[in-house]
């Protein structure tokens, strides 16, 4: 017997469980990819059990169901699932942790291992085993609440605007970056604010940050504006060792790549619901664009608009953050996994995406005179509060950011007559505004 949408545990009648019903699971949940749609729908724990059915639907069609439960076995707790309400399979609890379950049975053919875990940004599940091939590790990222349906999603009623969604979102939605993270690009011409993402890149962000604390990056210059793709900083004289700027103590002129990093149940995750090119999946994470790969189990930051990254040569170890670049045209996600990502801007892109396009190859300025000062760059934690960026972030973890993403997929305003049903994870806004 084989099945392939999420399940849970069962215990068997009659038998008392050292462990307590993962009552984290309770409730309606939805899960979208692509075309598929996965509701599960979990009762609470009451009695010391939990039952739920499960749905999987292309478009309209139902494709598969599945009866769950959850109850004692041997003093434990055990999986039941019923695919197509086939004879039961179980499998034993093998792990657990307050907000996470996983259930085992080797000997079963696929899955043999089935895990649920609840964060901020929902109900996950993964299913994975010794696969046969065309077989691989499934995860399923659920929202709360149940899926539309197919017909829905497809009415031309009216919905949410992203103004109308912002305006009634709570102050528990919103945070203030942390100035510990968070550079100040100092410009001629202004501020551009930029969030770091250790969680990422954790070498090249400390190694950023060392830089900018011993004033590396004041009197650099930038160096480099192609049209419709990125802006970059550095060392006019980098290449020439005698001339080079000499690094603070501490700072690294190379780092090993960063390029991606493990897909781990500390990233929190929130998934989109739409099929990505790039990717077999996208979303957001602490604010950032991300994709993961279930399969290999990584998880990497996606070359989108105001990303910040890290430039280096062929080698791919040649790269330590004494030359940036930032994303100023579209999304080039081809360069995915191929360069280290190291944050994105938050504010200030306009003083970047206005410069004027360099001249030379690859859109480098030809004359020292083209090339545009960097004033200063600075840890915002080091710049005394007065003079601070006084802005907050729309968290991504949130129902809100939730609805949001809806908003811009599925667009009901009066001008758009025709809702996409569709949404690319660089086309999703993470809205910035003055700290209520």
């Amino acid at each position: 017997m084989r099945f392939a949408i999420a399940i849970v545990a069962a215990w068997s009648s009659g038998v008392v469980a050292s462990e307590a019903a993962p009552q984290f699971m309770a409730g309606d949940w939805c899960a979208v990819s692509g075309e598929m749609r996965f509701e599960e729908r979990w009762t609470d724990a009451a009695g010391g059990r939990m039952y739920a059915v499960a749905r999987s639907f292309k478009g309209a069609e139902l494709t598969g169901f599945e009866f769950l439960r959850i109850e004692a076995a041997n003093g434990s707790l055990a999986y039941i699932a019923q695919p197509g309400g086939k004879p039961p399979t179980t499998f034993a609890l093998s792990e657990r942790a307050e907000q996470r379950v996983v259930f085992s049975n080797p000997q079963h053919d696929y899955p043999q291992r089935i895990e649920y875990w609840r964060d901020g940004s929902g109900l996950h599940a993964r299913v994975s085993g010794t696969p046969r091939p065309g077989e691989a590790p499934q995860q399923f990222d659920f929202q709360p609440g149940r899926c539309e349906s197919a017909s829905q999603v497809d009415e031309a009623t009216p919905g949410k605007t992203m103004a109308d969604v912002l305006e009634a979102s709570v102050a528990a939605d919103w945070r203030r970056p942390d100035p510990a993270r968070t550079l100040y690009l100092e410009l001629p011409g202004g501020r551009v604010v930029i969030e770091l993402a250790p969680d990422f890149a954790p070498r090249h962000v400390a190694n950023i940050l060392k830089l900018a604390r011993g004033g590396y990056y004041d009197g650099l210059a930038i160096l480099r504006v192609q049209d419709n793709f990125v802006v970059q900083w550095g060392d006019p004289n980098a290449a020439e060792e005698a001339a080079r700027k000499p690094l603070p103590e501490g700072g690294q002129l190379t780092l090993a790549a960063e390029f991606t990093r493990p897909d781990s149940q500390d990233l929190q995750f929130v998934a989109l619901p739409d099929a990505d090119g790039y990717a077999p999946q996208t979303g957001f994470s602490a604010g950032f664009p991300v994709a993961r790969d279930p399969a290999t189990g990584r998880a990497w930051m996606t070359h989108c608009y105001g990303t910040l990254g890290v430039g280096r040569d062929n080698d791919v170890n040649s790269g330590g953050g004494t030359e940036l670049y930032v994303v100023s045209g579209h999304a080039p996600r081809q360069l995915d996994r191929n360069i280290t990502v190291a944050g994105r801007v938050l504010q200030g892109m306009e003083l970047l995406s206005s410069l004027p396009r360099g001249t030379g190859p690859l859109g480098f300025y030809e004359k020292p005179g083209q090339r545009v000062p960097i004033v200063h760059l600075r840890v915002a934690a080091d710049v005394p509060a007065k003079e601070r960026a006084n802005i907050e972030v729309l968290r991504t973890d949130t129902a809100t950011f939730t609805a949001l993403v809806e908003s811009r997929r599925n667009r009901r305003d009066d001008w758009y007559k025709q809702p996409a049903g569709h949404i690319d994870v660089c086309s999703v806004p993470v809205p910035v505004r003055p700290r209520m």
